[in-house]
């Protein structure tokens, strides 16, 4: 509450009133709407609409892994998912859960799912069973139905029969709302489509019946505005979005799906639309990958809904703010605001996939839109007119210049961020977010292995010849791969699914061309003499060396990222990156770590210095905190202060209460960087140098402490390790 009560106090008078105003309505809105759903269903149930597929796959493919594409398919198929570090798990009513830290709650009980959907009156709101229940009767017999609104790692179960708004989370200490959100985007489903393409013909039908009774079953089991998977906009943006990629690639592959199933489909599709249009996580202060999903939600439900004065004026809102986010989400440079590195990969693949697939427009649909009514948005932001618009529909990318240039450049930052493996250092949060999983990376275990590697996993059954995949989330390779896309630097020979599907989408734009992005080496600057002017006489110093690599580091190559505050060294040998710039979101620092003028290093591939990522959010409050904080990472120390406070309880988890550090750069050459910040009250300084046999860091500053390692690890949301030589 203090945070609001500080941020009120910084706006004029007006915009005060304006902004209680808009949230007052916006109360008395949802709760009208609320007590109409008491008499009525909040299901559309349009039988007018029909999905349209707006991309057409026209590149080779070559699946080179076939029988793990077949195999996770078929885990999915059981309900079997490994989501925010569950371990593959069965989910279904009356499961058990292993609990999060000794966290267990009661598991849904189990239902007799019946065909007639008479089950159903105990599940969703009377006014939406009639509707639930003819969607219910579609469902193939013997499908196991999938309890959506339940977290299944700890248990917990949120009721589909209360009301979006009131929807309660963070409270219960391992609750984590996060999970039943991640299985509700049904990021799985495209694997359906590629295991249909790729199956035995007799095999291929079981995959396409089960994306439609997954369909089926969310839509009847989750009326729209009840539930915990409509309380998140940004969820319900991706969601939709899935399902209709989903849907385009098996008609690209040649599925059928029945009339019936069709029309529940688009009407469904509708209702996301709607509800993405309501309720938009916009604000003028703050907007970030959570908008920005809402946006690329509704393009998506608008692209393949037929061409209406409504569906229209959604498509031109989101072309309009698509535009706008680019400006406003990521710097000139390409790196994204959000001050995480794993956050620049989701909102990089929700601008990457929404711009692509809004070039797909043919021009017809093109022509109907140019003619959208701006009196039908009722919702901040507003719609501008046609001629106020920086997006052209008469030009075959739509988009400015400018925008598809900073497109690859937020391409390039990846590229230039990745380690020889494919993997990128965790800069920031990671909560594991992705838009679309169409490729993702899987490294195979033996369970037995994944369960002592991962300390999440105690008490995951273990079977003696079970195969454990485990995804890659820190594997970022593809996003290089889509800016050799972009930049016209591939070769048209087969390649994977993803890049071949980004290629073919990529045929209606021209080539970008950007030049590296690279410190010049011009100047030389002796840092020694540098360091000498700094005010440091008299102050604690502590160092680091770190030994010289099997080969003298040459070839050394800076690459700044001043945007984000990243600058990343590079060379055979040799990998570091160092933090040292703003904390993100504009001042806010939601998910920025207290890791100002930190560093990771790999010395021969091998990790000397890694940062500890996430781990969770809201269930764990202690944890998070403990995982940004300053003793976390490698920077300046001192007596476990932290650099920027924050807000204690939940609403301090997503923000900084001040931005303090202040952080500076004051030298950069291609070999060293100079640095200081403002944190603990009074300057201090860090001196990064790579040498031609070893790394050498210097700390200055009052009362500096050593730093401790820590040897906890996660590399990605949920997941817990132990660093091990």
């Amino acid at each position: 509450m203090s945070n609001y009560i500080r941020k009120i106090r910084t706006l004029p008078l007006d915009e005060v009133l304006r902004r209680g105003f808009r949230m007052v309505r916006r109360k008395a809105l949802s709760r009208m709407c609320k007590w109409q759903a008491v008499f009525s269903s909040t299901y559309a149930a349009r039988a007018d609409l029909h999905i349209g597929v707006p991309i057409r796959f026209t590149c080779a493919i070559h699946e080179e892994k076939c029988a793990e594409v077949l195999a996770l398919a078929q885990l999915f198929r059981a309900h079997t998912f490994d989501l925010l570090g569950s371990g593959w798990c069965k989910v279904y009513y009356g499961m058990t859960v292993r609990g999060v830290e000794g966290n267990v709650y009661p598991a849904v009980d189990v239902v007799s799912a019946d065909h007639e959907g008479q089950w159903l009156s105990v599940q969703i709101p009377s006014a939406n069973l009639p509707y639930a229940k003819k969607v219910w009767a579609l469902v193939d017999r013997g499908y196991e139905p999938i309890p959506w609104q339940i977290d299944f790692k700890s248990g917990y179960t949120w009721s589909a029969k209360t009301w979006y708004t009131e929807i309660v989370y963070g409270h219960l200490p391992g609750v984590d709302v996060k999970v039943p959100w991640e299985l509700a985007r049904m990021q799985h489903l495209p694997m359906f489509a590629r295991a249909f393409r790729i199956a035995e013909a007799s095999e291929r039908g079981v995959y396409m019946r089960e994306f439609r009774n997954e369909i089926l079953d969310f839509i009847a089991v989750n009326p729209p505005q009840f539930g915990v998977n409509w309380r998140c906009t940004m969820d319900v943006g991706i969601r939709v979005a899935n399902w209709l990629v989903a849907y385009d690639l098996f008609k690209a592959f040649g599925a059928s799906f029945d009339d019936a199933f069709e029309r529940i489909l688009a009407s469904s599709v509708y209702d996301h639309g709607r509800h993405i249009i309501r309720n938009l996580e916009y604000s003028p202060d703050l907007r970030s990958n959570h908008y920005l999903s809402d946006i690329v939600g509704l393009l998506f439900a608008a692209l393949h809904l037929p061409s209406t004065d409504e569906t229209d004026a959604w498509l031109a809102f989101a072309l309009q703010e698509l535009v706008s986010e680019m400006a406003h989400e990521f710097h000139e440079d390409g790196s994204n605001f959000e001050g995480s590195t794993s956050y620049h990969r989701l909102s990089t693949e929700l601008m990457l996939y929404s711009a692509l697939f809004a070039v797909q427009m043919d021009r017809s649909r093109r022509d109907r839109v140019k003619s959208y009514r701006c009196t039908l948005h009722h919702v901040q932001p507003s719609l501008k007119s046609l001629e106020k618009q920086d997006f052209d529909l008469d030009r075959d990318e739509i988009f400015p210049e400018w925008f598809w240039e900073r497109l690859a450049k937020a391409l390039r930052f990846t590229s230039d961020l990745l380690h020889e493996d494919g993997t990128i250092p965790q800069i920031g949060d990671n909560d594991s977010g992705r838009f679309l999983k169409l490729n993702s990376v899987y490294d195979v275990l033996r369970e037995q292995e994944a369960v002592m590697k991962y300390m999440n996993l105690a008490g995951f059954p273990v079977r003696e010849d079970g195969v454990y995949y485990d995804e890659n989330i820190l594997n970022h390779q593809y996003l290089n791969e889509a800016y050799h896309v972009l930049c016209g630097l591939g070769n048209n020979s087969p390649i994977d699914f993803e890049i071949a599907f980004l290629r073919s989408l990529a045929k209606k734009i021209p080539a970008i061309h950007l030049a590296d992005n690279m410190l010049s080496s011009d100047d030389a600057v002796c840092v020694k003499d540098f360091v000498d002017t700094l005010p440091v006489t008299g102050l604690d110093v502590q160092e680091y060396h770190f030994s010289k690599p099997k080969e003298p580091i040459s070839a050394l190559h800076c690459y700044p990222y001043h945007g984000m505050g990243l600058y990343i060294f590079k060379s055979p040998h040799l990998y570091m990156t160092v933090r040292c710039g703003e904390i993100g979101q504009n001042g806010n620092g939601g998910h920025a770590h207290n890791d100002q003028l930190s560093i990771t290093l790999r010395i021969d591939g091998k990790d000397i210095i890694v940062d500890p990522g996430t781990y969770l959010y809201t269930p764990l409050p202690e944890r998070r905190n403990e995982f940004r904080s300053t003793t976390a990472h490698f920077t300046v120390q001192k007596d476990g202060a932290e650099q920027n406070p924050w807000h204690p309880g939940r609403a301090g988890l997503f923000s900084m209460a001040r931005e303090e550090t202040l952080a500076k750069v004051l030298l950069l050459t291609p070999n060293a960087i100079v640095m200081e910040h403002s944190g603990f009250c009074e300057k201090v300084y860090r001196v990064v140098e790579i040498l031609e046999d070893e790394v050498r860091v210097m700390d200055c500053g009052r009362d500096v402490a050593r730093y401790i390692e820590r040897r906890l690890f996660s590399g990605g949301y949920g997941k817990i390790m132990e660093m091990r030589e």
